[in-house]
């Protein structure tokens, strides 16, 4: 904003820009990725963030600036969506799916120290050659992806994977609880200093919680998929709700420090839970990748509709917002396990009763 001019609303789009195109990139590749490597895909994407990110470090105009960072989500979308399918065949999904968890709330709670490293003394540039470090060193990780298994005479497109009705069921629920995950995010900050705490006190609260809600990517790794889906998916969506509707309604620093661990914990839970239920629909991994982008979509529509919400009652309707997604995924994911564990036919509806004898 500083160093091109721009105000707010420019700087908002341009971040919802990228991320739309990261996850529509991540929808499309869905079908291809039950056919081609994954490997291959993950290294074209990432080598295009690299190229896309030394070019925004550099970048002459705003102009040339968003179109680089819109090619830049398309590539970190084909990136991520080879990483969710190739995690898709593995024998245990759901460990998988916990162990990069930690993986990324570690990285989550190191960003906000690290980075102004980069950008305090180099400013904009500094923190897109970051982007593109980061991604450099990730080039030689992806070479171990597993490869789609052999399908001779299948179709890999995303309209030919089985249990099409329960996947955008169950798409639906994800979308709506990351909606309201993702606006309790947009304004959990200034909830904190509406608490008392500074600034410096609610980032520090924020890096200590994404630190503890590790503990339940590690407790996930640790069970993997020993006492199913079913009650790890209600157990870790409850306590998420009990937690986000805690941190829009709390006027307690303590409280909202308490809030804030158990929210965290209580997510990095749930997701590979909830991402091992789409794997197991498809173990071409097509419908866990276009979970990933519809995941994001309700990411980028979160802040929106609780910014709409804010200005018209406060923080207290975010509670209302969480609670709908939360418990509207955990519903609708139950019915969709139901209906899967008794044994849904490939286009996601019941089997035919059986014929005369």
């Amino acid at each position: 904003m500083t160093e091109y001019g721009k105000g707010e609303a420019a700087a908002g789009w341009l971040f919802s820009v990228e991320n739309a195109a990261l996850a529509l990139t991540t929808l499309a590749a869905a079908g291809p990725l039950a056919r081609f490597s994954r490997a291959r895909a993950a290294i074209l994407g990432a080598a295009v963030v690299v190229l896309t990110s030394v070019a925004s470090a550099f970048a002459p105009s705003w102009e040339f600036l968003f179109v680089m960072r819109c090619i830049s989500g398309m590539g970190a979308g084909l990136a991520g969506a080879a990483g969710t399918a190739a995690a898709a065949s593995a024998r245990d999904p759901e460990r998988v799916y916990a162990a990069v968890t930690v993986a990324w709330g570690l990285a989550g709670a190191a960003e906000p120290t690290l980075i102004p490293y980069f950008t305090v003394p180099f400013g904009t540039m500094g923190g897109f050659l970051c982007i593109a470090g980061a991604a450099l060193l990730a080039l030689p990780l992806f070479r171990g992806l597993l490869s789609p298994r052999e399908t001779p005479g299948e179709r890999p497109s995303l309209l030919a994977a089985p249990n099409r009705t329960l996947a955008l069921v169950a798409m639906a629920g994800l979308f709506i609880f990351e909606v309201g995950q993702g606006g309790v995010w947009m304004f959990i900050a200034q909830i904190g200093e509406h608490t008392g705490l500074t600034q410096y006190e609610v980032g520090n609260v924020m890096t200590g919680a994404d630190l503890a809600g590790l503990s339940g990517g590690v407790v996930a790794t640790w069970l993997g998929s020993r006492f199913g889906r079913k009650w790890p998916i209600v157990l870790g969506l409850g306590l998420n709700v009990t937690a986000a509707v805690g941190i829009a309604l709390t006027t307690d620093s303590l409280g909202y420090i308490a809030f804030n661990c158990l929210w965290n914990a209580a997510y990095y839970f749930v997701v590979p839970y909830l991402m091992g239920a789409m794997a197991a629909m498809d173990d071409l991994g097509r419908w866990v990748v276009a979970s990933d982008g519809v995941w994001t979509l309700g990411d980028s529509a979160g802040p929106a509709v609780a910014g709409t919400l804010v200005e018209w009652g406060g923080h207290s309707p975010l509670a209302v917002l969480a609670l709908i997604g939360g418990l509207g995924c955990m519903f609708m994911m139950l019915g969709v396990l139901r209906r899967f564990e008794a044994g849904a036919g490939p286009s996601g509806e019941e089997p035919p009763p059986p014929g005369p004898t």
